[in-house]
């Protein structure tokens, strides 16, 4: 599937914007699936509808299409990290809100991703976005590729196998080659850890 037209986004073309729901689906639907599959399992699919909606609202200020799938993938963990809160708040706390601190503490069972909110969320996220980009770009070819064809375009082995012309049997390791080559090239910049 081609990636949607951002001028086309941006002017709010129905159209354009059901297209590129088919297009973002896989990248917030993981993003959300990963954040609560451990707890709220049955709540990503409207997490991820969820973002994609706050992503409308987002799409002016942004510069290239390249940023669509990493800023609704983030805004997608957000809200999952939010709806955990309030699930482990009301379960724990009676409502009362608390640190997420107290509560792996306590139960020992939050997830580490769990991410604190923020009033500059939104730059954060561009910031985030714009980091993985490069990131992604340094990586030894294809290995950046792959990641993104894996991660963000949603395509499975087979097809990852055919476009680049390996084994499909390779295609788990080179996977797991390119996710360390990623951690390494990431944790070079200390204020991302």
């Amino acid at each position: 599937m081609n990636s949607p037209d951002l001028k086309a986004l941006q002017a709010g073309e129905p159209a354009a914007w059901d297209e590129a729901f088919l297009w973002l689906w896989p990248a917030a639907f993981g993003a959300a699936r990963a954040t609560l599959e451990a707890y709220l399992p049955a709540q990503a699919e409207d997490v991820a509808i969820e973002a994609v909606e706050e992503l409308v609202e987002k799409v002016e200020g942004l510069g290239s299409v390249e940023e669509l799938k990493p800023l609704v993938a983030s805004i997608a963990h957000n809200r999952a990290v939010s709806l955990l809160r309030k699930h482990f708040a009301a379960r724990h706390g009676g409502g009362k809100t608390g640190s997420l601190e107290a509560q792996q503490e306590g139960g020992g069972d939050l997830p580490e991703s769990l991410a604190e909110d923020s009033p500059l969320a939104a730059v954060e996220q561009k910031q985030m976005a714009e980091r993985l980009r490069k990131v992604l770009g340094e990586l030894k070819p294809p290995r950046g590729e792959m990641l993104t064809d894996c991660f963000l375009r949603g395509l499975s082995h087979k097809d990852i196998a055919k476009k680049h012309g390996i084994a499909v049997g390779s295609v788990g390791v080179s996977l797991k080659r390119a996710l360390e080559s990623l951690r390494r090239a990431w944790g070079q910049d200390e204020r991302w850890l």
